[in-house]
C-alpha cells in the first residue's frame, strides 16, 4: 500500500476497507481518479453502472466486510468530490511514493480511465467535435495524461522534454481540468437524486449495491 498525505480519518477508514478487497478492487488513489471520471463523464453515469467496478465485479462477494459500511463510504467520497467540483476546490487524494514523496498521479488518472470506459462514445464525440471548447481541451488534456503514464512508453519517449513535463505539472494540471469538465457537463445540467418514489424502502437499491433501498441510499 502507497502513502497519502494527510488523509483524513473518513478516507483513512477507506483506504484500509479497500485494500481488504484484494486485487480485484481499487486503490485509494485510483476509486478517487474513478469518482472524479464518473462525475464530470460527458454523460451521466447511473451508480447502478459504477458502483459494482469498485470492488472488481457485480458481485460483492468479501465476508470480512461490511458491505453497507464500504457503499456509503464510496458514495460519501463521490458526493464530496461533487461538492468540491462546484466549487472550484477538488483536491485528489494522490498516492505518494519514494522518500521525496513522489505523486503517483498515474494512479488516478488509471481510474479515471476507467470511468471513461463506460461512456467511451460521448468521449469520443467530444474529442472529435469540430467546435472548440474548453471542455474539449480539458478531454484533450486527459488524453496527453493517458500517453504519457502508458506503462508500455519506451525509455527514450519517457525522457523526453514533452513527456517529462507533462509528469512534472500532472499533479497541478488535474484539479483544473476535472474542473473545466464539471462546469462544462454538469453545472448546465443538473443531476436528479437518486431518490425514487418508484423505488420501496425493501426493493435493491438502484445504486446496484445490492443493498435494500432502506439501508443504502434510503437512509440517506
Amino acid at each position: 500500500m502507497e502513502d497519502f498525505e494527510d488523509l483524513s480519518e473518513t478516507h483513512q477508514r477507506l483506504e484500509a476497507m479497500l485494500s481488504e478487497l484484494g486485487d480485484d478492487g481499487m486503490m485509494l488513489g485510483q476509486l478517487d481518479g474513478y469518482l472524479c471520471g464518473v462525475a464530470v463523464s460527458p454523460e451521466p453515469i447511473d451508480p447502478s453502472d459504477w458502483m459494482p467496478l469498485v470492488w472488481g465485479g457485480e458481485h460483492f462477494d468479501v465476508p470480512a466486510l461490511d458491505q453497507a459500511e464500504l457503499t456509503a463510504m464510496v458514495m460519501a467520497r463521490h458526493d464530496e468530490i461533487v461538492a468540491e467540483l462546484a466549487e472550484a476546490r477538488y483536491e485528489p487524494l494522490y498516492e505518494v511514493d519514494g522518500p521525496d514523496d513522489d505523486v503517483l498521479w498515474e494512479v488516478w488518472v488509471a481510474g479515471f480511465e476507467t470511468a471513461m470506459s463506460l461512456r467511451i462514445a460521448p468521449w469520443q464525440k467530444l474529442l472529435k467535435s469540430h467546435k472548440e471548447s474548453q471542455a474539449q481541451e480539458a478531454a484533450f488534456a486527459i488524453t496527453s495524461l493517458l500517453a504519457a503514464s502508458d506503462p508500455e512508453m519506451d525509455e527514450a519517449e519517457r525522457e523526453s522534454p514533452e513527456v517529462r513535463e507533462i509528469h512534472r505539472d500532472a499533479p497541478s494540471m488535474i484539479p483544473w481540468i476535472v474542473t473545466t469538465l464539471y462546469r462544462a457537463h454538469r453545472l448546465a445540467t443538473p443531476q436528479s437524486p437518486i431518490r425514487s418514489a418508484t423505488v420501496g424502502r425493501n426493493d435493491p437499491c438502484p445504486c446496484g449495491s445490492g443493498l435494500k433501498y432502506k439501508r443504502c441510499h434510503g437512509a440517506a
